[in-house]
């Protein structure tokens, strides 16, 4: 079984060799969707662990496990499937600390997963159980505070990794600040980082503003959203989007996508930039008040069509997008994945700050 540090070392390698000197600054590799609970630790055997702790990092107590309750726990983790995530937030709550043999630490923690390394800054890359198995996971949590004798208080040891960086960044000098900025708000998914380049499609725009909408209302899901939020959607709204993301039907519901007829929705269409500025517009609207009398006359005006012209004078308005050096907007010019993000990224500032 090769461990996930060698197929960060493997992956490293030859991604520095195809990228010369671009490379040496990122840790960049590919980070597989999922993994089992042993490759996310680094640990296949129990009696590579040297000691063990439960920790409550909010009350600074922890408890030493004993050789048979570290056996029990690796036992019923090991063969786990962890899931990627990234997590803009500290690691806090509970969680089990291993020490190897060899001297290596790292934790896995109940609210947020085991942490590999950092995602640029203030974020991390972590693998997270299925609520199914993190449910199961915490009978150990309960038995740890049945037993309140054998807590320690003080002196709480809390492990991370900061050393590797999985982001990835794109080839654009400009879109490479920016980007890392994204990613520091949870803005970038990890699937769309080797793609920046690319137009976005119909479908990959959904993905991209339902991430933006769960990150702005710090929600756990697009589910926990709509829940929340009172919305209901249907599946299979559009007969080309079946065994497609759920987003399509999500944001229809929303109303801030549409249809390119009653039956299609053609997911692997392109979006232009006017198309954009109205989704994007349609997507604040479920934080705050949008409204301008901003009247933006671009060079190009006149091809902006008229049910966009709102929605392209709010974005220009807030700086959300800009005209080129022509003072062109380019409203039927495709957007690429990293104009995208950087677009929410800045509509994500305005969005979560804006004040009444």
């Amino acid at each position: 079984m090769i461990t996930i540090f060698k197929r960060i070392i493997a992956g490293a390698a030859a991604l520095i060799t195809a990228l010369g000197t671009a490379a040496s600054a990122y840790d960049v590799v590919n980070l597989p969707e999922s993994m089992s609970f042993a490759d996310a630790l680094g640990i296949y055997s129990v009696s590579d662990i040297e000691s063990a702790t439960f920790c409550d990092t909010d009350e600074n107590r922890y408890k030493i496990l004993t050789s048979s309750e570290i056996a029990e726990f690796y036992g019923m983790a090991a063969n786990m499937t962890v899931w990627r995530k990234t997590n803009p937030t500290p690691f806090r709550g509970t969680c089990v600390n291993f020490v190897t043999r060899s001297g290596a630490q790292i934790s896995y923690y109940y609210g947020a997963g085991i942490q590999i390394g950092t995602y640029g800054t203030d974020n991390y890359v972590c693998y997270m159980p299925s609520k199914a198995d993190t449910a199961e996971l915490r009978y150990f949590e309960t038995k740890y505070y049945d037993t309140p004798e054998n807590e320690i208080y003080g002196g709480l040891y809390r492990t991370a990794i900061y050393t590797r960086d999985f982001l990835k960044l794109p080839e654009a000098e400009w879109a490479k600040a920016t980007i890392k900025v994204a990613a520091a708000k949870n803005l970038v998914p990890y699937e769309f980082t080797d793609k920046y380049a690319q137009p976005v499609t119909r479908e990959q725009m959904t993905e991209l503003i339902a991430n933006w909408i769960v990150t702005c209302g710090n929600y756990a899901s697009m589910d926990a959203y709509m829940n929340a939020t009172g919305n209901i959607y249907l599946s299979n709204n559009f007969i080309d989007c079946r065994w497609r993301t759920e987003t399509i039907d999500q944001l229809y519901a929303l109303g801030i996508v549409t249809g390119k007829s009653d039956y299609e929705f053609d997911p692997d269409g392109l979006i232009t930039r006017q198309e954009a500025a109205v989704m994007f517009t349609r997507a604040a609207d479920k934080f705050m008040y949008v409204g301008t009398n901003y009247k933006a006359r671009p060079s190009d005006f006149k091809q902006i069509g008229s049910w966009a012209e709102f929605h392209v004078n709010w974005m220009l308005d807030k700086g959300i997008m800009s005209c080129d050096d022509r003072n062109n907007f380019n409203p039927n010019e495709n957007m690429s994945i990293q104009q995208a993000i950087t677009a929410l990224s800045r509509l994500y500032d305005i969005a979560t700050y804006w004040e009444y």
